[in-house]
């Protein structure tokens, strides 16, 4: 588990819990646990990925107005 707290801050938190239909307990807990992986920019999450048209990987993802990719891992 990395400390998430050096590169999310919790206006992330917060948004990335709403498309989640989270809340921000249940996203602190998912981000402690790695089932929600953090990428810098959107460029990152896709060397890891790739473009796809679906990922099958995830159960949702989104991108923030930032760049920041967040993945909600299956």
């Amino acid at each position: 588990m990395e400390n998430y707290a050096n590169y999310v801050d919790l206006g992330e938190v917060i948004a990335v819990s709403r498309v989640f239909e989270l809340n921000t307990f249940q996203m602190v807990k998912m981000l402690e646990s790695d089932e929600i992986e953090v990428y810098e920019s959107k460029e990152a999450f896709m060397e890891k990925y790739g473009d796809k048209e679906r990922y099958e990987e995830f159960d949702d993802w989104c991108e923030l107005n930032n760049g920041k990719v967040f993945a909600k891992v299956k």
